[in-house]
């Protein structure tokens, strides 16, 4: 499934009252993850690509809502989130930014 990267880069909150996003851009439009991948191998891929300064999951996790996946520091703060992209379609000449294998 193809999916935008979501950067969450202002956010107030705090884990007590919550965490509120006050703005976000996207990243990537198209990028494909296999349904077989884990949380560790979506952090680590955001990790390879300059993302997150991070890939320990003692630091991370991830959280999916229906099918909007969500990267958060352990607190609960939103750091990133792939939101489906049902429009997309990866043109028959080139391939997609897409999540190695």
């Amino acid at each position: 499934m193809f999916y935008t990267l979501v950067n969450y880069f202002d956010v107030w909150g705090n884990p007590a009252d919550g965490f509120e996003i006050n703005n976000q851009c996207i990243e990537r439009e198209a990028v494909e993850i296999p349904e077989d991948w884990t949380a560790k191998k979506i952090v680590t891929w955001l990790f390879e690509n300059g993302f997150l300064t991070t890939a320990d999951m003692r630091k991370l996790r991830v959280e999916e809502y229906g099918e909007v996946i969500e990267i958060q520091m352990k607190n609960g703060f939103p750091l990133f989130a792939f939101t489906p992209n049902y429009n997309y379609t990866p043109a028959k000449a080139g391939q997609p930014e897409s999540v190695k294998r």
